[in-house]
């Protein structure tokens, strides 16, 4: 009796130890939209951290918004381009995540007032394998929210920006993989970095590429600093019109421009035929008169080619400047802007053109009225079918085994070892005691 009551205790203790990390993942569910849940707001309400609502095919009207007390949620299409939410031009959003750790993946969704898919203040998003297009604001987005990855996905037709990671410092987050076509701006990041990169995608035939930007009177203030623009393809920004609901969208024709954003990192991208500027640094002029220059950012190792104006251009001084270094280009303004504005060692000067001045360093309202009349979103073509997402598209994210193992708190493991251990002595002595 008494060694059952000991090996008992070992279990139980430890038991109870390892249970609060684990019951996430023991417990977690699989719920079948319409088979389990009829609908998927259904499903959000019986969903709890560690599950995987599946939407069979089908439409969807969207307007779904996962509340704070439903987290750790995995909302998931058996097919990319078959389970689609349809805003009809009348419903603002597709889906929008007030919790923490969800994870879309393998959805569609089109034809939006606002937005596709999109995550506030939240810590921890993911969006794998989702296709947005012809959408009146945002398509796939976070702001004020962290540690998060946006990858393998597309937006086209987007008004404001295809991509968008704001207000969050640190971000801790990747875009990567992804492809954004025919929307105002591919990437914009107001106010945002720390640990954020943007990098080896594909942003063609917007009005302009990528655009990290300092802008007030947002959730988290100016500037925009510490980001990572890497491995990108930027072709044709400027040569087509595209909507342009956007108070950013007046800088149009420019690969990369960093509107005020500080101490980037521009590296390895490949630019071709932007109808203005192919990476251009310029400051940002804010609505209380205020300005934020472009100061401290690193443009190395890019290939620029085919820009209507200026391959490399800088406008506006910089208080700690920026610099260029190991560019492939034609053109720059000023000239020479590499031994203008080196890396290393001190630069001949001057560190801003008049030429780009007059054409960028200009307040937004100013850069917003000489666009003329621009397409309505809904006019944008309709993207062709996208890869969906590989593999067993039932299976619990991560797995059931190394889901477990993957979220037991390293301390929780070691106490519950030590509670066998100290449990195991026990038996030993009484064992030991009863046999003498």
């Amino acid at each position: 009796m008494i060694r059952k009551v000991a090996l008992g205790l070992v279990v139980v203790t430890a038991g109870a130890l390892i249970a609060p990390a684990s019951t996430w993942a023991l417990d977690a569910s699989l719920i079948r939209v319409p088979t389990d849940a009829p609908t998927l707001e259904v499903a959000i309400e019986r969903s709890k951290p560690g599950d995987l609502i599946l939407l069979e095919r089908g439409t969807y009207p969207g307007a779904i918004v996962v509340p704070e007390t439903r987290p750790g949620i995995t909302i998931r299409g058996v097919d990319r381009n078959e389970v689609v939410f349809d805003g009809a031009n009348v419903r603002a959003d597709a889906i929008e995540i007030l919790a923490d750790d969800v994870t879309l993946e393998n959805l569609s969704a089109h034809d939006f007032t606002n937005n596709g898919f999109y995550w506030e203040s939240v810590e921890g998003f993911a969006g794998r394998y989702l296709s947005v297009w012809n959408v009146g604001l945002y398509g796939i987005y976070a702001i004020q929210s962290r540690d998060g990855v946006l990858e393998d996905s597309l937006v086209s037709g987007a008004a404001d920006a295809a991509f968008y990671i704001g207000e969050c410092n640190p971000c801790d987050t990747v875009v990567r993989r992804v492809i954004a076509r025919y929307s105002a701006i591919g990437y914009s990041g107001t106010n945002a970095g720390g640990n954020l990169e943007i990098r080896d995608s594909v942003w063609e035939l917007n009005g302009s590429g990528i655009m990290p930007n300092s802008y007030e009177k947002q959730e988290a203030p100016p500037p925009q600093h510490d980001s990572l623009i890497a491995g990108n393809s930027i072709r044709g920004s400027g040569t087509v019109e595209v909507p342009a609901n956007s108070p950013l969208a007046g800088y149009v024709g420019i690969g990369i421009a960093v509107n005020g954003g500080q101490d980037n990192r521009i590296e390895a991208n490949s630019i071709e035929g932007s109808a203005r500027y192919g990476i251009a640094l310029f400051p940002a002029f804010q609505p209380s008169g205020a300005m934020w220059l472009a100061n401290g950012n690193k443009v190395r190792d890019n290939a620029v080619s085919g820009s209507g104006t200026a391959d490399l251009a800088a406008a506006g001084g910089m208080q700690v400047p920026s610099c260029f270094a190991g560019n492939t280009f034609g053109t720059s303004k000023p000239a020479d802007i590499e031994r203008a504005i080196p890396c290393q060692g001190t630069g001949a000067g001057p560190d801003s053109d008049p030429d780009v001045e007059a054409d960028l360093a200009i307040p937004i309202p100013d850069a917003i009225a000489r666009l003329g009349p621009r397409p309505a979103y809904t006019e944008m073509p309709v993207p062709d079918r996208e890869a969906t997402m590989p593999g067993d598209v039932t299976s619990l994210p991560g797995g059931t085994t190394d889901f477990v193992f993957a979220i037991w708190e390293p301390a929780v493991l070691l106490a519950a070892v030590a509670v066998a251990i100290v449990g195991l002595g026990l038996i030993i002595f009484i064992l030991r005691r009863r046999a003498a």
